[in-house]
């Protein structure tokens, strides 16, 4: 005797005709670009790649190709060796090809009066380890920052350590963005503040602009680097930085492809002048607000220096201070960038 099929039983045909409906027709899509794009055109892959990060976001997964999750919405990068830098599992085997790089170049600026300043930006778990999972342990060693700025000391290269300043800072606000790499307007500007103090006691007339003095703007919401590198298009957060009410400042960008470099001046100033070889940290609203206090400031990424940290542009410039700015998880890098002059 024939039997009909109750309620769950046609629920679950239909369900299985749905979705054998649905794989065919995403594979017929996918297929239109031809068999040999078939994985860069799979229909919908982006879409499907952020639902899936998503859920595994949201069953408490913490580990992804790149980026590690901590609490209440803090990313951090995996990239680079950053969390191998909050272990203290890297050692900083050229420190002394970096230091002896810096002191030719040290010698070389003193000779033509020229100050030098070197300062490491720091990675975001190095001033947030509460931003890294518990279970993430870190050895009870001195870090590849730590040797570092003790070997240029001891060697008299002038080094300024960002760490103090940006953790005081952070009692009272955050001085990273959760879902970036980078620090926020408001680290740079604590930054920008404490390279400027550790410069007065050689140039009086320089004066940091403090928070209270500029225009505090908020842009967005945004995807940051990290939600972008996962493909996240709805993570999103506030932009924040500090500019003065009025602009004083005059800017040009050469036209390198990221904006990275940048020439500035304050007209009719007789302020020192800068030279500031940076990488993204600088990028990131610092290279704004060193610019207030210096007549002219240029501003050149890291992958130049070897081509614009030369004697005869150094002659022809006659900067009054030169800063080297590196990002801690790049300290390693730093001999790649410098000119012949300087490793002899």
């Amino acid at each position: 005797m024939f039997t009909a099929p109750n309620l769950r039983t046609r629920y679950t045909q239909f369900f299985v005709l749905f979705m054998m409906g649905s794989f065919l027709f995403i594979m017929i899509k996918s297929a239109g670009s031809g068999i040999a794009n078939f994985q860069e055109a799979f229909y919908k892959r982006f879409v499907l790649i952020q639902q899936a990060t998503l859920l595994r976001m949201k069953i408490g997964d913490r580990t992804f190709p790149v980026a590690l999750m901590g609490d209440n919405g803090w990313m951090n990068y995996t990239g680079q060796g950053n969390i191998d830098d909050y272990q203290n599992l890297r050692t900083l085997d050229n420190q002394e090809i970096i230091g002896k790089g810096l002191i030719t170049l040290n010698e070389y600026l003193k000779s033509e009066g020229i100050t030098l300043l070197v300062t490491v930006a720091p990675n975001k778990p190095t001033i947030y380890p509460e931003s890294v999972p518990a279970e993430i342990k870190s050895l009870a060693v001195p870090s590849r920052l730590d040797n570092l700025l003790a070997y240029l000391q001891s060697n008299n290269i002038p080094v300024l350590d960002l760490r103090p300043a940006l953790r005081a800072a952070n009692k009272e606000r955050d001085v990273f963005y959760k879902t970036d790499t980078h620090w926020n307007g408001y680290g740079a500007l604590v930054a920008y503040m404490a390279i400027i103090n550790d410069l007065q006691p050689l140039f009086p007339e320089l004066e940091p602009y403090p928070p209270s003095d500029l225009e505090y703007i908020t842009t967005g919401p945004d995807v940051r680097e990290i939600p972008s590198m996962m493909t996240l298009s709805t993570i999103k957060e506030l932009s924040l930085m500090y500019a003065p009410a009025e602009s004083f400042v005059q800017t040009l960008h050469p036209g390198d492809f990221r904006s990275y470099d940048q020439a500035s001046w304050i007209p009719g100033s007789d302020l020192p002048t800068l030279l500031m070889f940076h990488d993204s940290f600088g990028a990131n609203y610092l290279d704004n607000y060193m610019s207030m206090n210096f007549s002219r400031s240029d501003f050149v990424h890291l992958e130049s220096m070897s081509q614009y940290l030369t004697k005869e542009t150094i002659q022809k410039f006659k900067p009054d201070i030169i800063i080297i700015e590196i990002a801690e998880r790049n300290m390693q890098d730093l001999p790649l960038y410098y000119p012949g002059f300087m490793l002899e």
